[in-house]
């Protein structure tokens, strides 16, 4: 069978891939320079830098099968999150007790008895074996969910900010079972970065592939059920994949977005580079007072407490998330950050400042299922997180039923 796979990110590289290795003859087009899609890091003083806040959990079943993670060389980030509120200075801990007892007594402090409870029954009832069985069924918005779980004003100030940077929807209109698929996630498994970044994912697939023509700078102005369009010239395939991100999909072929009109999910990272690190924990360190009184900066991370930069610089990275990563200021942020942490950031120097523009999807709110019913449109065969939900298990998981679709076995990593 001849297949065209249109997009070259992680969805497209493992339908590439499953299709090479039995037996097909594959031709995968990408529009840019380079394979990948979203999983992107750049190179910065002889260090890589990802674009974007990337983690990867070990607890994903699609991660299990495609990808081998001891290549990977990561190191995993602390199994909680610290916060602060910057008008008080005042710092609190959240931590997952059941796989590390030393969190128990810092979380009971930040959140309450009740509310730690509330986090044990909510941890317990993540299903490890089927983290996606919650989205089997329609459920109300993470906003909406976490009101109704009763948790107190104190708690919501940090678990409001920390699924808002999960989805990068500050509105929190993603339904709550995509919050206790991540929950799960969290807590059935490790947030890994690897040794050379993000993207060493998408290359693990890509170095796999022997056979399939690989097409870069090649963007595809049309499909049908049996060609694509590049240069203004058609090209006949048997079968065509359009794994490419919601607002290509929703250009190439209209259809496949319904009645929805997707609003764009962005972020946009500032990069600072500090003599001393203002903490030294491999951990997020989440704004409690988020979009309060011109709190723009999401959460703060330090890559270089879990991969050390080899001259011993500390990379302090602040997350932006909506319109407020639509036009960001250096300085502002900067000055933000003096809130944070005192006089030490007068010593930062600017490093990179990345944006990810359409960096997730923004799933239909009438959508309740954990895939979305239409594998094909107009005989076209799709795949993506925004055919599924936004993460990399969904992104995996999307390709796999592609593959299924045209009875090609999964594939075992290597």
């Amino acid at each position: 069978m001849k297949v065209a796979v249109v997009g070259g990110g992680l969805a497209g590289l493992a339908i590439a891939l499953g299709c090479e290795e039995n037996g097909h003859d594959v031709t995968l087009f990408e529009a840019s320079a380079e394979l990948g899609g979203r999983m992107k890091t750049q190179w910065e003083d002889n260090h890589p830098l990802d674009v974007g806040f990337h983690v990867l959990h070990t607890a994903y079943s699609t991660v299990k099968r495609w990808i081998d993670l001891d290549a990977l060389q990561w190191k995993a980030m602390d199994a909680c999150t610290m916060t602060i509120a910057p008008s008080t200075g005042r710092r609190r801990l959240l931590g997952d007790a059941l796989r590390n007892p030393r969190y128990l007594l810092p979380t009971l402090k930040s959140v309450g008895l009740r509310d730690g409870l509330r986090f044990l029954r909510w941890r317990m009832a993540t299903p490890a074996r089927d983290l996606e069985r919650g989205m089997d069924a329609p459920t109300v918005t993470i906003g909406e969910g976490l009101m109704q779980r009763n948790f107190r004003p104190s708690t919501q100030r940090v678990l409001r900010p920390l699924f808002a940077g999960i989805t990068l929807d500050p509105t929190l209109s993603e339904r709550i079972a995509f919050a206790d698929f991540t929950w799960g996630a969290m807590s059935h498994g490790k947030m890994i970065m690897p040794r050379e970044g993000i993207a060493a994912v998408p290359k693990q697939l890509a170095a796999r592939l022997r056979s399939t023509d690989v097409r870069l700078n090649t963007p595809v102005g049309g499909v049908t059920e049996s060609s694509i369009v590049v240069n203004g010239q058609p090209e006949r395939f048997d079968r065509v994949v359009l794994a490419v991100p919601q607002h290509v999909a929703g250009t190439m072929l209209p259809d496949s977005l319904g009645a929805h009109q997707p609003e764009e999910r962005l972020t946009t990272t500032v990069v600072f580079v500090a003599p001393i690190a203002p903490f030294p924990q491999a951990r997020l360190l989440l704004n409690e007072e988020w979009g309060v009184d011109g709190q723009h900066v999401l959460h703060v991370h330090l890559p270089t407490n879990l991969h050390p930069h080899p001259e011993g610089h500390h990379w302090v990275v602040a997350t932006l998330v909506g319109d407020e990563a639509r036009h960001v200021e250096v300085d502002s942020v900067k000055h933000e950050l003096q809130h944070w942490f005192g006089p030490m950031v007068d010593q930062w120097s600017h490093l990179a400042t990345t944006t990810v523009r359409h960096a997730l999807p923004h799933i239909d709110p009438t959508h309740h299922a954990r895939a979305s019913p239409d594998l094909e449109i107009n005989g076209v065969l799709l795949a993506g997180d925004h055919r599924t939900h936004p993460s990399v298990q969904g992104t995996l998981r999307s390709a796999e039923r592609v593959l299924e679709h045209l009875n090609i076995p999964l594939p075992g990593r290597s």
